[in-house]
């Protein structure tokens, strides 16, 4: 602001105060829920985010059925709307496409243990023509 005296207008007051309040400038509380929640925003093209969910979860190793179970989840509010409106069929046909395109990312692990080290006795070997204590071969 230039001027002390110059009018902010309200809808800009608003928008100053919510983001002190409730943005990043606002300091944490104790009592701050710590759940992240998403909202559905309107508009977008809701087939090319499930395209990309469906990316997301085979990038993760889930195969078609265990994506397709997300779908079937009410609580996946990402991708449940998509299986409430267009059905399961289209659903499926939707994830065995994306497969087909990027696959299943598939990572495993074998963990083999090595057996404990055994300690072994140290052995003086001696070699002939070598001097002993003495000096002597």
């Amino acid at each position: 602001m230039d001027h002390p005296d110059q009018q902010v207008p309200e809808k800009q007051q608003r928008s100053n105060e919510l983001v002190s309040n409730f943005g990043a400038a606002k300091q944490a509380e104790p009592t701050d829920p710590m759940d992240l929640v998403g909202t559905m925003v309107p508009g977008g093209d809701v087939e090319f985010l499930a395209r990309c969910f469906v990316e997301e979860y085979a990038a993760m190793g889930y195969d078609g059925e265990q994506i397709l179970e997300l779908f079937r989840q009410p609580q996946y509010a990402g991708v449940h709307p998509v299986y409430s409106a267009k059905g399961e069929r289209a659903v499926r046909a939707l994830i065995e496409e994306v497969l087909a395109e990027c696959g299943v990312f598939r990572v495993s692990e074998s963990i083999i243990e090595e057996p404990p080290a055994r300690r072994s006795k140290l052995v003086q070997i001696e070699m002939p023509g070598t001097p002993d204590e003495d000096g002597q071969p």
